[in-house]
Formats: C-alpha cells, sequence, structure tokens
C-alpha cells in the first residue's frame, strides 16, 4: 500500500502540469463521479478522527485514490481537496522511516500549499497554515521557517495571525545564534511582534483572541529572553544611560552603573564610563581632601591651647590652666568660646584662692554671654572665700554680698537654681546681729557698703 501511496505521489507530481488549474466541479456529467469520489473519500477522513497515528494513516491510505480523482479533477470544487490532501500526507510524513519517501511526503505537502496558495485568494490565511505546519510537524529548516513568517507579516501586518509570532520568533533566534541575522535585526522583530501584539490587544474584542496574542507574546518573549545577553552594548546601553540621566549625581549609583556599561560589553572607553570614572575619582580626591581637613582640624584640636587648658585644669594644675585658657581666647574669634575660657580662668583663680582676679574672670565671662548665672555664682564663693573684716561685722556684711550674687544667677539662669539653693543654705544665716549692728548705729533695711576688696553696697538684715 506504501508503494501504492508512493506511486500516486510521483504520479500526481509529474503529471501536475496536466491537471486542471484551479477548476471547479466541471461538467454536471463529470461533476457526478467526482462529488461521489468526494463523498468516499471524506467518509475515511472523517472515520480516522479519533484514531492512533497508524490506524488513521491506514484509512487515508484507502481514501487516497478517492480524494487523488478529486484532486485531479475539482481542485478548487472545495477547499477541503487541498486541506483533506494535506492532513492525509502529513499522517504519511510522521510515520514515515525512510528518508527518501519522508521526503517525497514533504514535497506533496509542499505543492498543495501552493497550489492552494493559486486557487484561493486568502494567502496569507493559507501561508500561516503552512507555517504552523512546517514549525510543529515538517520539521523545516529555521531559515525557511523564518522566510515564510516575514512573508506573511509583510502581507499582513499587524493583522498577523498569533499563531505566526513564536515560529517567527524562535527562527529569528536560531537564526541570530548562527550570525545569520543581526542583533538589529532580531531587535526589529521582536518590535514588530510587539507592535502586531499591542494592536490585536486594543482592537480585538474577542477575548479568547486576545488570550491567544498575549500567550504567544509570552512564549516570543521566554525564546528572546534565551539571547538577550548575548547581545552588545548598542542593546543595552540606551536604558543604563537614561537610568544615569535621571539622577545623575547620585553618588551612589555611580559605581554600579559604571560596572553595568563595562559587564554589557560597552568597555573602558564608552563615554559615559570616562565619564563616571572621572567622576569617581574627582569624588574620592573631595574625600581625601575633606579628610585631610578633617584630620588637620582634630590635630589641630589635639595641640590647641584650649584642649591643653581643659587637661590642666582637670588634673588640678590651676595655674597653668589659667595661663592656657588666656591663650586659647586668643586663638579664637568666637564670642561663646571666648566666654567659657574667662569663666575657667575665673574657675582657676578661685581655686588658687585668688578671689579678685576670680572676680575679674568672671564679670568677663558674664558679659559676653547673657543670661548666664554660672559666673555669678563665681563671684559669691569668691566674696565667700575673701571676706575681710571683722567677724561680727565686716565678713557678714561679705557673705550678704555673696547670697545676693548668687540670687541675681537663679534669677537670670534658672538652671542654676538646685545648686544656688543649696549655696544660699549653708551661708544665707551668716548675717550680722542686731547688738553689732545697733553698736554701729545701723539697722536693718539700711544700705551698707562691706568694705575692703569687696567693696559692695546690700541692704542690711541683721539676724536674730
Amino acid at each position: 500500500m506504501k508503494n501504492v501511496c508512493l506511486a500516486i505521489i510521483a504520479l500526481l507530481l509529474l503529471s501536475e502540469n496536466n491537471f486542471a488549474q484551479c477548476e471547479g466541479w466541471g461538467t454536471p456529467a463529470d461533476s457526478l463521479r467526482t462529488v461521489a469520489q468526494h463523498s468516499l473519500y471524506r467518509d475515511y477522513i472523517k472515520n480516522a478522527k479519533g484514531q492512533s497515528p497508524e490506524e488513521a494513516a491506514e484509512l487515508y491510505r484507502e481514501a487516497l485514490p478517492f480524494w487523488t480523482h478529486c484532486y485531479k479533477n475539482a481542485p478548487a470544487g472545495t477547499k477541503k481537496h487541498f486541506r483533506d490532501g494535506i492532513t492525509i500526507y502529513k499522517a504519511f510524513f510522521t510515520l514515515e522511516t525512510d528518508a527518501e519517501k519522508k521526503q517525497t511526503h514533504l514535497d506533496m505537502i509542499y505543492n498543495l500549499y501552493e497550489r492552494r496558495v493559486q486557487c484561493f485568494d486568502n494567502e496569507t490565511y493559507i501561508r500561516s497554515r503552512q507555517l504552523t505546519d512546517m514549525f510543529y510537524y515538517l520539521g523545516a529548516e529555521q531559515d525557511k521557517i523564518h522566510e515564510i513568517a516575514k512573508q506573511i507579516i509583510s502581507m499582513a501586518g499587524n493583522e498577523t495571525e498569533s499563531v505566526v509570532l513564536l515560529p517567527l520568533m524562535s527562527s529569528s533566534v536560531y537564526l541570530f545564534q548562527h550570525k545569520k541575522i543581526t542583533q538589529a535585526e532580531l531587535l526589529d522583530i521582536r518590535q514588530q511582534i510587539k507592535n502586531i501584539v499591542d494592536h490585536n490587544l486594543s482592537t480585538q474584542k474577542d477575548e479568547k483572541i486576545k488570550a491567544q496574542y498575549a500567550d504567544a507574546q509570552t512564549q516570543a518573549d521566554a525564546q528572546f529572553n534565551s539571547v538577550e545577553g548575548k547581545f552588545d552594548c548598542s542593546y543595552y546601553r540606551p536604558a543604563i544611560v537614561a537610568k544615569y540621566e535621571a539622577d545623575p549625581d547620585n553618588i551612589d549609583n555611580w559605581v554600579t552603573i559604571r560596572q553595568e556599561l563595562i559587564d554589557k560589553y560597552c568597555g573602558e572607553d564608552d563615554p559615559l564610563v570616562q565619564e563616571i570614572t572621572a567622576k569617581i575619582k574627582a569624588s574620592n580626591e573631595e574625600v581625601r581632601t575633606a579628610k585631610e581637613e578633617q584630620n588637620r582640624i582634630i590635630q589641630e584640636k589635639l595641640n590647641s591651647s584650649a584642649r591643653k587648658a581643659r587637661e590642666a585644669y582637670k588634673s588640678g594644675n590651676y595655674a597653668e590652666a589659667a595661663r592656657l585658657f588666656e591663650a586659647a581666647i586668643a586663638e579664637s574669634d568666637d564670642v561663646e568660646k571666648q566666654a567659657n575660657c574667662h569663666y575657667y580662668i575665673a574657675s582657676s583663680y578661685l581655686n588658687m584662692g585668688k578671689n579678685q582676679q576670680a572676680r575679674t574672670y568672671a564679670h568677663k565671662a558674664a558679659a559676653l554671654r547673657a543670661n548666664w548665672g554660672k559666673p555669678y555664682i563665681i563671684i559669691g564663693k569668691a566674696y565667700m572665700n575673701g571676706a575681710c573684716g571683722a567677724n561680727d561685722w565686716g565678713k557678714p556684711l561679705c557673705y550678704m554680698a555673696a547670697v545676693d550674687k548668687f540670687r541675681k544667677a537663679k534669677s537670670i539662669d534658672p538652671s542654676t537654681a538646685v545648686e544656688v539653693d543649696g549655696l544660699i543654705s549653708d551661708y544665707g544665716g551668716n548675717y550680722p546681729t542686731i547688738e553689732a549692728a545697733h553698736s554701729r548705729t545701723k539697722k536693718d533695711g539700711e544700705r551698707v557698703n562691706t568694705g575692703c576688696w569687696i567693696n559692695e553696697t546690700v541692704t542690711l538684715k541683721t539676724k536674730k
């Protein structure tokens, strides 16, 4: 039976020029026999549905003589003559193991497609069916699949069926891998596919058809992604440059973007690579310079009079501290720092028992910073330490002057309240007695001078 099939194929191929070129059913007399032959072979075709490939092929062999009559005498009587012929020979092709015979079946299939195109107008539809057969069943060479797919798109444009898209991308990827098409051609094909899918997703009302286009895009993308890593710099560069230009001053992105360009084959000579490299070098230089300046400042601080003065003060070397704080005042134009230095000089003199000097520098400190109570505490303590005069009169008046300074500290600077309250509690009762006041013809409420170096005027308040 196989040999009979091959003989029929050979006969058909050799005598094709003698066929009725796209004839219909012919005259009534001719058509009666042809219609009968058509009916006979169609029964075999119907019965083959659902059968195994081997069983179906056997039914097709029995149908072949009847189909051959129809194809020879009334090829365009119905589209089924071409469609069924392709179905028959695809079944023979699939099961055939002999290479020469297999090629004979294949030639017949292609011949049927060509004649179908000649006899019927809808070439894009027919070529699309041919393409799917070539791609899925016939083992066609990739360049031939690619050629047919591009031919279909050139005819149909955005109306290209979804079944064409995967064979087109798959064959394009293969040809790119084998250096038969360029990167630019592959990218152009990818864009064509995207345009077709986008068009149909936006215009197509049938959800099932829309889903087919979306699925075709997914499959095409998977094919494209398999070779995306083999593209050269020109493919990746625009997206990388756009990312850089969106935030060109973001230092954190520089290294990443530069490395991306190098990894994507743009090389060290790429203009943007060189630009970013220069920026990184400049930034590193700025960091180095800033670090050097920071180190200089730190070193300067380590060697500064103010730092050495604080160390001397903490160690109890008050004379050296006072000298160094004086030097620190000369080294700084900062009023706040000068105020602090005057305060610590005052404190240093107080600790050395040099109460007059302590008062002098405490006044200087207070003059440089408004509402600062601590210098007045220094003055009050200096008055307590350096109280002079008679024990029953002069010294108590000095204590009164000290308490006045403590109260002033608290009134202008509430942060000193706790310390001031403690000092007043310790020294506030050391006032003159009534007897001492009477002996000097003084009474409460009078303004009285302390005398000696303190030379403050206080309001007399005697203790009972």
